[in-house]
């Protein structure tokens, strides 16, 4: 082998990466979104936004819902007591 064939075959082997390369990052550019995309996605986040905010104004929390309960079972301890009190009076 002479120096002209090992030059050749080192500038083949360069030009073969460096096409490898520019082929990647031209793939890459293919799947960015463009504007319109990014613009249309942002209405969409913007529209959630909006939507979730209504469902936390319109709805109880779990920490709500326990907190009611335990006041109606404070209520139905109450009348219980009463309806009991009522009773003992009834029978003597």
């Amino acid at each position: 082998m002479e120096f002209s064939d090992i030059a050749m075959t080192i500038i083949t082997a360069l030009i073969g990466v460096i096409g490898f390369f520019v082929k990647k990052a031209f793939d890459s550019l293919d799947d960015k979104a463009t504007k319109e995309e990014l613009n249309e996605l942002k209405k969409d986040v913007e529209a959630n936004k909006t939507s979730i905010g209504k469902i936390k104004d319109n709805y109880l929390t779990k920490e709500d819902f326990f907190r009611e309960q335990s006041k109606t079972d404070k209520k139905l301890d109450k009348i219980m007591e009463i309806l009991m009190e009522i009773n003992k009076g009834g029978k003597t």
